[in-house]
């Protein structure tokens, strides 16, 4: 699958840049025997994703936007924790799509991504959603991790603290939300304060053959906690019902 070039950017690479210079929503008892979930083609994965239109007017205007749906499966990826990132295992067929919300202030970045795994069978994508909650679990902790300039020279650390959690959504999804919290602690190069913060949000949710998920990355130019707010977390946590929703309506059929 395509990685976007304004999606999936490490943040302490962003940093680098900017500062030098099974959702199991069950059937009627009396209907489950009559439905079942199919495969969506290319043009059914398309329409599981993020429209830009949808884009909220209180992130920012919409800026960049692209989406891909190739005709090849691709690995679920989360948390740098170690340096390398944790794979799941790789999907049947995929879809994504990422778009940049323009900011007001100077330096300040804000995206949303999202990535849609679609897997060659039920069972199948639930083995595939038990191994990456495996896997995802162990990215909790706190980590250090050096930046880089473009050049590959270290120009400073910063301070990666990484939560995950499980829990049940409105309707009784499934998911995993996983934070990401990049504290910038290291004086750059002539002994100038860091004065920056980079947070990620991702939260994945499993239905049927597919795991999803939406994620969102945040950069502002100054000292600071958690950096989303809590409208901004509301709205990506709606995002993400929204669009898992879409694909429950889409591939559960009856038969």
């Amino acid at each position: 699958m395509r990685r976007f070039a304004f999606a999936r950017t490490p943040l302490l690479a962003l940093a680098a840049v900017a500062l030098p210079a099974s959702l199991l929503i069950a059937a009627p008892a009396a209907q489950a025997a009559d439905l079942e979930y199919v495969t969506l083609n290319s043009k059914g994965l398309k329409q599981t994703l993020i429209k830009k239109a949808w884009g909220p007017l209180w992130l920012g205007k919409v800026g960049e936007y692209a989406y891909d749906v190739p005709d090849k499966g691709a690995k679920p990826v989360e948390c740098y924790s170690k340096g390398k990132p944790v794979k799941g295992q790789k999907s049947d067929t995929s879809a994504a799509m990422a778009t940049v919300f323009e900011q007001n202030k100077a330096d300040h970045y804000l995206d949303i991504a999202q990535f849609v795994y679609q897997y060659e069978s039920v069972q199948t994508a639930e083995f595939a959603w038990q191994d990456l909650m495996n896997k995802a679990s162990g990215c909790a902790g706190s980590y250090v991790h050096a930046i880089k300039d473009k050049d590959g020279v270290k120009i400073g650390e910063a301070t990666v603290v990484i939560e995950v959690s499980f829990r049940s959504g409105m309707y009784g999804q499934q998911q995993m939300v996983i934070t990401e919290d990049v504290r910038y602690d290291k004086p750059w190069p002539g002994g100038v304060d860091t004065q920056a913060s980079a947070d990620e949000i991702s939260i994945w949710s499993y239905d049927g053959m597919t795991i999803m998920e939406v994620e969102a990355n945040k950069f502002v130019p100054k000292q600071k906690n958690f950096v989303f707010s809590d409208p901004q977390i509301r709205t990506i946590e709606a995002l993400s019902l929204v669009t898992i929703q879409r694909y429950h309506l889409s591939a559960l059929k009856a038969l």
